[in-house]
């Protein structure tokens, strides 16, 4: 409590934040303060002496305007607040900023026209070696508030949280962010930031949908039809795959076994382990290695190597492009069967296509030069109208960019043949059993067993293929 003078007190609230005055109507000096009151109407100086007393002690939020019109007009024995401190803002306290999606949920895709791809439920946040994977938010500052005296209130400051993150995680030198030590799956696990490289389902189904990630995908079960693995590391599957699509960088281990229902199965960069493989067509990096391979197409870079009692091939065709093991290869019914050697497969498919683009273009081309004679026997009779004139040299452009791409074409298509021919380290080993009807082709050279034949191997020679011990 400050008294100005003896009529007038000054009190602030226990937390400082408001300012009070009270005017004392005392009646037994009522004539010297109505004196003073008259003096304040017709002097306007010992108010103005009273405010400045008054704002030396309330130095912050006080209305002089109203501190005013209560003296002037003498508002006695009541407590009126004239000012008012300021709150101080605390500081907001910082976060943590996740780049991944905390919560997972299997939703299914909605496709353009409406309709809910169920196979797409997008259940794995991948990651690549340096993503930015958290980044720490810091707290914002406040601002420091005021008593009506003018002492300082100051604001609470906002926490600093702290990047929490386990393996295959790091924190960056300024200590602002966590980015990925590898790529992975990334999981918010016990407020720990982690990656994972490798990533577990028990099947890949309705309930877990295709599964994209950025390295090793175990499955406890199977592949059903339908569905679909890639990964940048292994498959490992403990089960089958059963009309599933697998693609990948590293190998691909199937504890069961293999059925395509004749459609691509496996892409691998790896090497393919697996019990048996039944109408599916393969395609492998490395050596494929099988108890069975049964009306297959199997394409590897390097070998084919069947084993166990079985250690057999039948139907189909299997390409290799080192060498082919098998205990027993065709069928005692002569089953077609095509076994061939001493290519790189995406070569000759390559080779394949580019026959196929040859023989198109030609035709194509074939087509347009006739329809030139027959414009060219027009404009040597002068019967040439406009709209076959515009014709004429739109065919002419065609036929020049026909001549551009056959020509491109061709190179190439020599180029592959060449290495085709080139080709023929290649050879075919049968520990057993070898049946009429299979074809061997190694190289550019073709032969056809005729008869069956014991624990024998096939090589190129002299541009042909011999028939040697196993």
């Amino acid at each position: 409590m400050y008294k100005i003078s003896p009529n007038i007190i000054i009190e602030i609230s226990k937390d400082g934040l408001k300012g009070y005055i009270t005017l004392i109507d005392d009646k037994k000096d009522s004539f010297s303060i109505n004196q003073d009151i008259l003096d304040y109407e017709l002097d306007e100086k010992p108010i103005e002496k009273i405010i400045e007393e008054v704002k030396d002690i309330l130095k912050v939020g006080l209305n002089e305007e109203e501190l005013r019109i209560l003296l002037s007009n003498g508002y006695y024995n009541n407590k009126v607040c004239i000012a008012e401190g300021i709150l101080p803002i605390n500081g907001k306290d910082g976060h943590v900023k996740y780049n991944f999606d905390l919560d997972k949920k299997l939703v299914p895709k909605i496709l353009q026209d409406g309709t809910v791809n169920y196979r797409e439920l997008n259940i794995v946040n991948n990651v690549r070696k340096g993503d930015v994977l958290a980044e720490l938010i810091p707290p914002r500052e406040g601002k420091n508030g005021y008593k009506v005296t003018g002492q300082v209130i100051p604001y609470k400051r906002g926490k600093t949280p702290v990047l929490r993150y386990g393996k295959n995680v790091k924190l960056l030198d300024n200590g602002t962010a966590l980015v990925a030590d590898k790529d992975g799956l990334v999981e918010l696990k016990g407020n720990k930031v982690i990656v994972l490289d490798v990533f577990e389902v028990e099947n890949v189904d309705n309930k877990v949908g295709n599964i994209y990630f950025n390295g090793t995908v175990i499955v406890n079960g199977s592949v059903l039809n339908g569905f679909q693995v890639k990964a940048d590391g292994d498959v490992r599957i403990k089960g089958v795959i059963e009309g599933g699509y697998i693609e990948n960088t590293g190998d691909v281990i199937v504890r069961q076994g293999i059925q395509g229902y004749n459609k691509l199965t496996v892409k691998t960069k790896g090497h393919i382990t697996t019990r048996f493989i039944e109408n599916s067509v393969i395609n492998s990096g490395g050596t494929v290695t099988a108890e069975a391979i049964m009306h297959s197409h199997i394409y590897s870079k390097d070998n084919i190597v069947l084993i166990g009692k079985r250690g057999l091939i039948v139907g189909g065709i299997c390409r290799a492009g080192k060498e082919i093991h098998a205990r027993t290869i065709g069928s005692s019914m002569a089953t077609k069967t095509i076994l061939e050697v001493g290519v790189d497969p995406e070569v000759k498919e390559r080779n394949e296509d580019l026959k196929k683009q040859i023989d198109q273009l030609e035709e194509n081309l074939d087509k347009v030069v006739k329809s030139l004679n027959l414009l060219d026997k027009l404009k040597n009779v002068n019967r040439l109208d406009e709209k076959k004139a515009e014709m004429y040299i739109k065919l002419l452009k065609t036929k020049n960019s026909l001549l551009g791409e056959l020509k491109k074409f061709k190179e190439e298509y020599r180029i592959t043949k060449d290495k085709i021919d080139k080709l023929s380290r290649g050879r075919i080993k049968v520990s057993d059993t070898i049946y009429p009807g299979v074809r061997i082709i190694i190289g550019n050279s073709t032969m056809t067993v005729r008869d069956e034949m014991k624990r024998c191997s096939f090589y190129r020679e002299e541009g042909e293929i011999r028939v040697g011990p196993y």
